[in-house]
C-alpha cells in the first residue's frame, strides 16, 4: 500500500492560510519544549509546558513523503502595513525562552506580536509569489476567566441577492461584564477575491451582509471573533458560494451527535500477554475468551478509538514502564508487527479491522502521535553523527549517549533542540549541544520542530495516507498542545478534503477552546469532567476491611466526605456548565469520560488504595459500592452534553476482576515501584493499578455489564439526551447524594422526546423523588438498572406522583417545570 502512496492537498499555494486573531502581548510563538527537561548545570530552572503554542507558516501545495530541506530564501516575511501607534517589529524567528534554543537560521515560520491594537497586513514572498496574511489584534487580554462565544450562521436573499450573516456572539453566562452582547470583528480569507471592504457590518455590530457579486464567482470565507471589552471569543469561519449555499467548515460531523465512543489500549485486548492481534479484534480468540467487533456493536458503540498501533520504541521491551502503550513512532506508515496475525501484510490486517468496523456502522480513530516520536525512527538516528553505542530497544538509556550531531543530515532541523548539551552534577557532558527535547522530559521520545516547513510537510503525508488512503475515519491526536494552532489548522482542511465527516479529536490537559477554532470537532475534559467524576466516587465510596473495621484508607476518605467542602454529584452537572464559561462554543464537543489509559480506573480509585494495592483484602460489600458510584458516574456521562465515553473493561468491572501488567511474581519487573520499594500511585504500570490491565472476559459482573448495554441502547433512542440538546440544572438536593437537571432538545425538528427530567442517584440505596404535575411519572430508563429493588414507574397521587430511583431516572417533562423535584433518601418517611 505504501510503494504506490502519492500524497497529496486541498492547498493550491504557499499562502500561509486563514486571517488570525490575537491580543496585544499574547504572542504567537512556538517555544522550546520544556516540560520535564533536563536542565542540570544550566542554572535554569523550568517545571511548565508549552501553551499556545503557534507560528505563521507557509503551506506546501505539492507534499512530497521525503521532503528536501528548503533554502534560506524560498520564503521571506515582511510587514506591509500596521495600526498606528505600532513601531511595526512585531515579526521574530525561532525565539529563546528559558532554555537557549536552537536556531537553524531559516526563518521560514515567523513569531507575532502585536503592539498595539488594531489590523496587521503581513507578505510571505514564496516561489509561487508574495502572498498577504491579515492580523487582527484586539486590547491585551484583562482576564483569564470567562470568553464570551460565537457561532457564525448565514442565509442568502434571493431577492436582493445579499448574503445575511449572523454571529449569534453571546457573553459568558457568569462573564461580568457590563455591555449587553459583545462586538465582532469580521475579515475576509485573503486568499479569497472577497475583501474585507465587502463585508458590511450592521450597526449592532454583530451581524453583517455581503453582495453576492463581491465573491466574484468563487468562494468566500468570512472569519470572525467578538470581543466583551476584556478578551476575544474563539474564531468561526463561514464560507460563501456563488451558488447561493452558505457551509460552517468548523462543525463537529453530524454523525457524532448521539454517539458512544469506546478506547481500547490494544495490547491488552486479548486477556492474555502478547496475544492480542488483529485477527483477536475482528473475530475474537477462542482460548482466551476474548470477544471482537461484533462484541462492540452489541454493547452500542459508534466509535472505536485504538492507542497506536504503528511500529513503536515500548512495544520491543520486555518491561515498558507504561506497558506497551505505542507512543514512540518508529514508523508513521505501517502497523506494529505484534499486532498482525501471521502470514498477513501489516496494512491489510489493519484494513481488515477498519472494513469489520464499517460493516457494523463503527467508525474507527486513529490516535495520531505527531507532537513527538520515538528514538528508533529513521528520521531521528540519520541526525546522529556519533554516539556511545547503537539506539537502544530496551528501555536502558544510562549508557547510550549522543556525542556528535550530524547538522547536515536531511532531517537534522525537524527536531526540537536545546542550544545546550546535557550535562551531568560534575559538568561532564552527556549528550552535546544542540540536544533534542523530549516528551516530558523523556529521551526516547525526541520532539518534532514544526518551525520546519518541510517537517511539517512530513507529518500532512502522514495525515493525508491514514485519511485517504488508509481510510479511517479520525484522529484523535495526542499532546495536541505539543504542536503549532496553525499547523492543526492546515491538517483539518486536508482531512476534510478527503472526508467531509472526518473528526478530529484533541488531548489538551486541562481542555483549551482554542482548539476550536477550524482545529478539532472533539477535546478531552480530563481537569473537568474526568476528575469530578473520580473525585465523586473516592468521596462516597467507604468500604471496610475483613474484620468489619474500617481501613485507614477508607476513614480518611470519611472524613473528607463529612467535610464542607466535599466533592458532590453537582460537580458533574458544574463541570460541564463550565465549558461555556471557558469560551467553548456551543458546537464544539467534549468527551465525557470518566477514566482514560492515563488516569486511575474510577473503580480502582473509589475502592483500592493506592499506596497498599492489595485487592483481595476488600469487602463484597465495598466492591459492591465502588462499583455502583461507577455506574452513576456514568449515567452522568451519557446524560449530561457531551459525548459519552467507555474505557474498554469499565463495562466489565476490569478493576476488580482484570489483571493488572506488573508479574508481581518476578523480582526484575519493578515497574511502578520508588527506590524505595513503595508503590508510586502516579506510575500508569504499577502493582494494584489496573489503568491498562488485560481484559477479563471470562470472570465479570454480568449486571454491571448489563447496566452499560442497556444505558447505552436507551441513550441512541432519546434525542433529548443527545449532544445538540441543552441543559437546565436545578438546585443542589439537600437531603440526599444526588443531582438534577433537565435536558430540552425542543430546538431540533421531532425531538423524540423534547425535554426531560433527568435524576441521578449516588446514594447507596434508591431514592425518592417528589415529582410535579407537570413531569410524567413513567420513568423512561426503568429496566437499565437491574440492582434497583424499586424499580419501575411513579406512583401518582393528587399531590403529583412518586418516583423511586436507584442509579438513573429519566422522565418526561410535558411543559413547564413549575416546581423543582424534592429528592429524599428512601429510608426517611415523606
Amino acid at each position: 500500500m505504501t510503494h504506490d502512496f502519492h500524497p497529496r492537498t486541498p492547498v493550491d499555494s504557499h499562502h500561509p492560510g486563514p486571517p488570525r486573531f490575537v491580543h496585544v502581548g499574547e504572542p504567537l510563538r512556538d517555544p522550546i519544549f520544556v516540560l520535564g527537561a533536563d536542565t542540570t548545570g544550566t542554572g535554569v530552572e523550568v517545571a511548565a509546558g508549552p501553551t499556545d503554542r503557534d507560528g505563521l507558516a507557509p503551506r506546501v501545495p505539492e507534499p512530497r513523503r521525503t521532503p528536501e530541506p528548503y533554502a534560506r530564501d524560498d520564503f521571506e516575511w515582511d510587514v506591509v502595513s500596521t495600526p498606528a501607534g505600532s513601531d511595526g517589529d512585531v515579526l521574530s524567528f525561532a525565539t529563546s525562552t528559558t532554555l537557549p534554543r536552537y536556531d537553524h537560521g531559516l526563518d521560514h515560520v515567523a513569531e507575532f506580536e502585536a503592539d498595539v491594537p488594531g489590523e496587521y497586513v503581513l507578505a510571505l514572498d514564496a516561489p509561487d509569489g508574495v502572498h498577504e496574511l491579515t492580523v487582527f489584534a484586539f486590547p491585551e487580554r484583562e482576564t483569564t476567566g470567562s470568553r464570551p462565544r460565537l457561532e457564525l450562521d448565514g442565509r442568502f436573499d434571493s431577492s436582493t441577492e445579499q448574503f445575511h450573516v449572523e454571529s449569534n456572539a453571546a457573553l459568558a453566562p457568569e462573564s461580568g461584564v457590563a455591555i449587553e452582547a459583545p462586538v465582532v470583528v469580521f475579515l475576509a480569507d485573503d486568499r479569497d477575491p472577497l475583501a474585507d471592504d465587502s463585508i458590511e457590518t450592521a450597526a449592532d455590530g454583530r451581524s453583517a451582509t455581503v453582495s453576492l457579486d463581491a465573491l466574484d464567482g468563487e468562494r468566500g470565507r468570512i472569519h470572525a471573533a467578538a470581543y466583551d471589552g476584556r478578551c476575544a471569543s474563539v474564531q468561526d469561519v463561514l464560507e460563501l458560494s456563488p451558488d447561493g449555499a452558505v457551509e460552517r467548515p468548523n462543525r463537529p460531523p453530524e454523525w457524532l451527535r448521539d454517539a458512544v465512543l469506546y478506547q481500547i489500549f490494544p495490547r491488552s485486548w486479548a486477556g492474555t500477554r502478547g496475544e492480542t492481534t488483529f485477527e483477536t479484534l475482528i473475530e475474537g480468540d477462542e482460548s482466551t475468551g476474548a470477544r471482537g467487533v461484533e462484541y462492540l456493536s452489541r454493547l452500542g458503540v459508534d466509535v472505536v478509538w485504538l492507542t497506536p498501533v504503528v511500529p513503536a520504541v515500548s512495544p520491543t521491551r520486555e518491561y515498558p514502564p507504561g506497558g506497551p502503550h505505542g507512543y514512540g513512532t518508529t514508523d508513521y506508515f505501517d502497523i506494529a508487527p505484534d499486532l498482525v496475525p501471521p502470514g498477513t501484510d501489516p496494512l491489510d490486517a489493519y484494513g481488515e479491522f477498519v472494513e469489520a468496523c464499517h460493516e457494523r456502522g463503527i467508525r474507527v480513530v486513529f490516535d495520531l502521535v505527531v507532537s513527538h516520536a520515538g528514538l528508533g525512527i529513521d528520521e531521528f538516528a540519520s541526525s546522529i553523527a556519533w554516539s556511545t553505542g547503537t539506539i537502544p530497544d530496551d528501555g536502558d538509556l544510562d549508557g547510550f549517549r549522543i556525542l556528535q550531531w550530524n547538522e547536515d543530515a536531511r532531517t537534522f532541523d525537524w527536531w526540537d533542540r536545546a542550544d545546550v548539551p546535557r550535562l551531568a552534577p560534575d559538568g561532564t557532558t552527556l549528550e552535546a549541544a544542540p540536544r533534542s527535547t523530549g516528551f516530558a522530559g523523556s529521551r526516547w521520545m525526541p520532539n518534532w520542530n514544526y518551525d520546519n516547513v518541510a517537517l511539517r510537510e512530513y507529518v500532512l503525508t502522514v495525515a493525508d495516507f491514514w485519511s485517504r488512503e488508509v481510510g479511517v475515519d479520525g484522529f484523535r491526536c495526542d499532546i495536541a498542545f505539543g504542536v503549532q494552532h496553525g499547523f492543526w489548522k492546515e491538517l483539518r482542511e486536508l482531512v476534510r478534503a478527503n472526508d467531509g465527516e472526518f473528526v478530529l479529536l484533541d488531548e489538551a490537559i486541562p481542555n483549551d477552546p482554542a482548539f476550536s477554532a477550524s482545529e478539532f470537532d472533539v477535546h478531552c475534559d480530563t481537569t473537568g469532567f474526568t476528575d469530578a467524576a473520580r473525585d465523586v466516587a473516592r468521596s462516597r465510596s467507604v468500604g471496610t476491611d475483613d474484620n468489619g473495621g474500617e481501613t485507614a484508607f477508607e476513614a480518611a476518605r470519611r472524613s473528607h466526605l463529612d467535610s464542607t467542602d466535599s466533592p458532590h454529584p453537582q460537580d458533574l452537572v458544574e463541570a460541564v456548565l463550565d465549558r461555556r464559561e471557558q469560551g467553548h462554543p456551543d458546537y464544539s464537543l467534549l468527551l465525557n469520560s470518566i477514566e482514560n489509559h492515563d488516569e486511575h480506573r474510577l473503580l480502582n480509585a473509589a475502592a483500592v488504595d493506592p499506596l497498599d494495592p492489595d485487592h483481595d483484602d476488600l469487602t463484597e460489600s465495598a466492591w459492591e459500592r465502588a462499583a455502583a458510584l461507577q455506574r452513576a458516574c456514568f449515567a452522568a456521562a451519557v446524560t449530561l452534553p457531551g459525548i459519552p465515553t467507555v474505557y474498554y473493561g469499565a463495562e466489565r468491572a476490569i478493576s476488580r476482576y482484570g489483571t493488572g501488567r506488573v508479574d508481581e511474581g518476578d523480582d526484575a519487573d519493578d515497574r511502578g515501584l520508588k527506590p524505595s520499594g513503595d508503590v508510586d500511585p502516579a506510575a500508569d504500570v504499577r502493582p494494584g493499578g489496573r489503568q491498562r490491565a488485560f481484559m477479563n472476559w471470562n470472570d465479570y459482573d454480568e449486571d454491571h455489564l448489563a447496566f452499560y448495554e442497556r444505558l447505552i441502547g436507551r441513550y441512541h433512542d432519546l434525542d433529548a439526551l443527545h449532544t445538540d440538546a441543552g441543559i437546565e440544572p436545578l438546585d443542589r438536593p439537600t437531603d440526599a447524594a444526588a443531582t438534577l437537571f433537565v435536558r430540552d432538545a425542543s430546538d431540533p425538528d421531532d425531538a423524540d422526546p423534547e425535554r426531560v427530567l433527568v435524576v441521578l442517584n449516588f446514594e447507596a440505596e434508591p431514592i425518592l423523588v417528589d415529582l410535579p404535575d407537570s413531569v410524567d411519572a413513567t420513568n423512561l430508563l426503568a429496566g437499565v438498572d437491574a440492582t434497583n429493588p424499586l424499580g419501575g414507574d411513579g406512583e401518582r397521587d393528587g399531590h403529583g406522583s412518586t418516583a423511586a430511583v436507584g442509579t438513573v431516572g429519566v422522565f418526561e417533562v410535558e411543559g413547564s417545570l413549575d416546581e423543582t423535584p424534592a429528592v429524599r433518601r428512601a429510608s426517611k418517611e415523606r
